[in-house]
């Protein structure tokens, strides 16, 4: 138990810091936003391109895999409901909770953790999950999130924009360097994306902290909490019961890897994603906060099961 926790610390105490930096002044929003657009166009980007370029698909578990990614769509799609119709948000806001419930915070907290508890296949498994977020989520949002902001857009500038968008673009960069097999296994190449890619945990983290620093009236409210328990309590049981009837893998210790990334807190992406289409990350970062400390439970569970 003291052994997990001690794993879990350095992303609480990073985004404490973050959080008493914001208090005192020393950093505003708009330094929080400059955080995040780094990550949108240059950080996120990195990750997404080493991890398509170095894959091995071979290695990708496809019943693990779909059952996470219909899993996914459901609880996306149902948070998207809720956010637009219930909660009256705006589209383009609506389209970041859905993947702010459908992106779990995998790369950051998830991964490292797998390391150190898990063996060698459960952490390709995530590794895999984190793939198919990159190539296929990421995608998807960012296309919905161009078709919602800029309606009135011709169509050739529209298709420009959607290539040119830095996630779609480093999933491009990614599939053609893999097809292609150049080789960027240890060369500078490797290296510059792997510490472009490192930057991601720390900055987000620090990021949410000096946003959150200016939003700590009604953290929890109706939308922040429904979030919240939709991406860590109906989640994973969404995917056990799909597990279940579709795969007859209905059991944690058949799906580790998905479960595991299943039970993880909402994604910092999202607030790369509202920097970028300027959308409030008020009731965002909030859920993110909420969900990241309550996943100490649901982490500690699933670690707990997982190597009984």
């Amino acid at each position: 138990m003291l052994q997990i926790f001690f794993g879990l610390t350095p992303f609480i105490f990073i985004t404490l810091l973050g959080f008493l930096f914001g208090k005192f002044k020393i950093f505003n929003l708009n330094h929080a936003k400059i955080l995040n657009l780094f990550l949108f166009y240059i950080a996120i980007p990195a990750l997404i391109i080493k991890l398509i370029a170095l894959s091995d698909f071979d290695q990708i578990d496809v019943n693990q895999i779909t059952s996470y990614l219909i899993m996914q769509s459901v609880c996306g799609i149902f948070a998207f409901l809720i956010t637009s119709k219930y909660f009256k948000r705006p589209i383009a806001e609506s389209i970041i909770w859905a993947l702010t419930v459908a992106l779990s915070n995998h790369v950051t907290l998830i991964l490292p953790i797998t390391e150190i508890f898990f063996q060698k296949d459960i952490v390709t498994q995530v590794a895999s999950i984190i793939l198919m977020d990159s190539i296929i989520l990421i995608s998807v949002i960012a296309f919905f999130l161009e078709l919602a902001t800029k309606r009135n857009v011709k169509i050739i500038i529209f298709i420009r924009n959607i290539i040119l968008n830095p996630m779609i673009l480093s999933i491009l960069i990614g599939v053609f360097l893999f097809v292609f097999n150049f080789d960027i296994e240890d060369t500078p190449i490797e290296y510059t994306l792997s510490t472009l890619a490192l930057c991601v945990s720390p900055v987000g983290l620090f990021a949410i902290g000096i946003i959150l620093s200016f939003y700590t009236k009604n953290v929890i409210n109706k939308l922040t909490f429904s979030i919240s328990v939709l991406k860590l309590i109906i989640s994973p049981l969404i995917l056990l019961l799909i597990g279940l009837v579709i795969f007859d893998s209905g059991i944690p210790k058949e799906i580790p890897g998905a479960f595991l990334v299943s039970v993880a807190p909402c994604g910092l992406s999202a607030l790369a994603f509202c920097a970028a289409y300027n959308v409030s990350p008020e009731n965002i970062i909030k859920a993110i906060f909420i969900s990241t400390f309550a996943s100490i439970a649901t982490i500690f569970f699933a670690i707990q099961y997982l190597t009984i």
